[in-house]
């Protein structure tokens, strides 16, 4: 049985293939190139922001985690010149050591292809086998492709009283309702 941490091939709907693993403080380069790569659309929706690329501080906060409590993944393919992160996703405890907070982001040629679902699976499986009682994810309440894929999942999905522009997706004890739903 694959775990969360175990590197994996996985074969997309559209027949491409990546491999999900965690991610490592060597893919710092790969990780930036990956932001960079993104449409201004799919940055906003994974950062809130149309920044181009991350501060130096930003990439070493991503690329260096702590492995007992929080999950980073990265999904990769091979592209003509070399390997290259088509997706990350991360589930990080929050201050209450009960909850995680999840993100998400796939580039946009990858979307729709099973990326997310492989990767919200593994999530949701870290946060369970690590005893999370709720997994949470920030989304802004214009991002209707994300808010329906994760009530697809079984997400719960709110407004955010501390902030008008987002929603809050989250799930109690952490499990997905479905394994074959497409993002």
């Amino acid at each position: 049985m694959t775990t969360p941490l175990d590197a994996e091939a996985v074969l997309l709907t559209d027949g491409s293939k990546v491999t999900i693993r965690a991610i490592s403080a060597d893919d710092g380069p790969m990780l930036q190139a990956f932001v960079r790569r993104l449409s201004t659309r799919s940055r906003r929706s994974r950062f809130f922001s149309t920044l181009v690329e991350l501060s130096t501080v930003q990439l070493r906060r991503l690329v260096n985690v702590d492995r007992r409590r929080a999950l980073a993944l990265v999904a990769i393919a091979e592209r003509p010149g070399g390997s290259a992160i088509v997706a990350e996703a991360r589930c990080i405890p929050d201050d209450t050591a009960w909850n995680a907070e999840f993100a998400i982001a796939v580039a946009d040629e990858f979307q729709r292809q099973g990326l997310g679902t492989k990767l919200m699976q593994r999530l949701v499986a870290f946060a369970s086998r690590t005893g999370m009682q709720r997994l949470y994810g920030e989304i802004l309440g214009d991002n209707d492709g994300m808010l329906a894929f994760v009530r697809r999942l079984g997400f719960r999905v709110r407004a955010n009283a501390a902030d008008k522009q987002t929603m809050i997706a989250s799930v109690l004890r952490p499990k997905l309702r479905s394994a074959s739903v497409q993002p």
